[in-house]
């Protein structure tokens, strides 16, 4: 991954399991709204014209972009994920998201259609 993805939650990670572990960085916004910590996180970033900002709400999407921050929508964002290769193994090898949505579809009209 050349650029580093961190997700905000609100409320505090003992409450939601903790924090994966890997490539994406979670965060919990611990005692302040996960709007907050956001606005936070623009403002300390050192290079904000290449931090991107990715969320629906307007007052979040307004200030990301008056701090100099790229700004995009949550359906604009998830269209770009599908197929991007998450990971590749030693071998290269990958399956993107819709690849991934696919399977999984597959799978349980396989497994449910047993159980019925």
């Amino acid at each position: 991954m050349n650029n580093q993805l961190t997700v905000v939650f609100d409320g505090q990670a003992e409450f939601a399991g903790g924090a994966p572990q890997g490539e994406i960085r979670v965060i919990f916004s611990e005692g302040c709204s996960a709007d907050d910590q956001i606005k936070r996180m623009v403002e300390e970033d050192l290079d904000q014209k290449n931090c991107v900002v990715v969320s629906d709400d307007k007052d979040i999407f307004l200030y990301a972009r008056a701090l100099g921050a790229r700004i995009m929508g949550v359906a604009a964002f998830t269209s770009k994920l599908k197929d991007i290769p998450l990971r590749q193994d030693s071998d290269g090898k990958y399956i993107s998201l819709s690849r991934q949505e696919k399977i999984n579809k597959e799978l349980r009209g396989f497994w449910l259609k047993d159980k019925q």
